[in-house]
């Protein structure tokens, strides 16, 4: 039977590493996008020259109604998912004082409401089928949240105890749940947030243990390690791929 992946926000960054890796691994990828249709297309390209084969899907994690669609194209499609990557997410970065409601709520909604609507409906397309897999990204500031960046931290660890929470709800299915929360890793986001100056990237890079910044693609591997558990047994887990960075907070 054909293995079948979504990847939520994987237009770019690391939702786009984690696609193409997947799709190098021989599962269809349904590529989602909110405003970066062009970047979905990219995605979609790239998996087509590395041998692949991927659908895109416009969605907006936040909206019920989008989710509800999004996952009614992937049954008409094949009936049956292998593998939900929750990636989708955006950062506003503001301490109490500065954000208002509305940025509060685009933050939190995307993370909290997003990965609750993409389980919800695609939860009757994972159970019981061949190693199925939920996977959240998520953030080392969920559990080590900083004020300056205060809606992204707190929908960080939202959906940590999300993912804990599904870990014991989904295995009487056949499903593994599991988070992944990156560093701080060089995308298009955390550029918009930080700049494209050299100085600020090297500095970031000598402060870590390891002397570098993960990349997606280093994401990408983990959640394809988490896939590939040869005991099929890794499951409620929060693994810091951050060169443990997060030891030093």
């Amino acid at each position: 039977m054909e293995q079948i992946a979504l990847v939520t926000g994987s237009s770019k960054g690391i939702g786009k590493a984690i696609a193409i890796r997947l799709g190098m691994e021989g599962y269809i990828i349904y590529v989602t996008y909110l405003t970066d249709k062009r970047g979905g297309e990219e995605t979609i390209n790239e998996i087509v020259e590395n041998g692949g084969k991927a659908h895109l899907l416009e969605l907006d994690v936040r909206y019920e109604d989008s989710v509800k669609s999004a996952f009614e194209v992937v049954t008409q499609h094949y009936g049956h998912l292998n593998v939900l990557v929750n990636n989708a997410g955006i950062d506003i970065p503001k301490n109490i004082k500065e954000i208002t409601l509305e940025e509060w709520g685009k933050v939190v909604e995307t993370k909290i409401n997003g990965n609750f609507l993409c389980t919800k409906y695609g939860l009757p397309l994972l159970m019981y089928q061949e190693n199925a897999n939920l996977i959240i990204i998520t953030s080392t500031l969920g559990e080590y949240p900083k004020p300056e960046y205060l809606a992204y931290s707190v929908g960080s660890a939202g959906i940590i105890a999300f993912a804990k929470a599904m870990a014991l709800e989904l295995s009487k299915y056949g499903i593994r749940t599991n988070a992944v929360c990156p560093g701080t890793t060089r995308t298009f986001m955390q550029e918009s947030i930080r700049g494209t100056n050299e100085d600020v990237w090297n500095n970031l890079a000598n402060n870590n243990p390891m002397g570098r910044l993960s990349t997606p693609q280093d994401i990408a591997s983990v959640v394809m390690s988490i896939i590939k558990d040869v005991s099929r047994y890794l499951n409620g887990t929060v693994i810091h791929v951050d060169g443990g960075m997060y030891l030093k907070r």
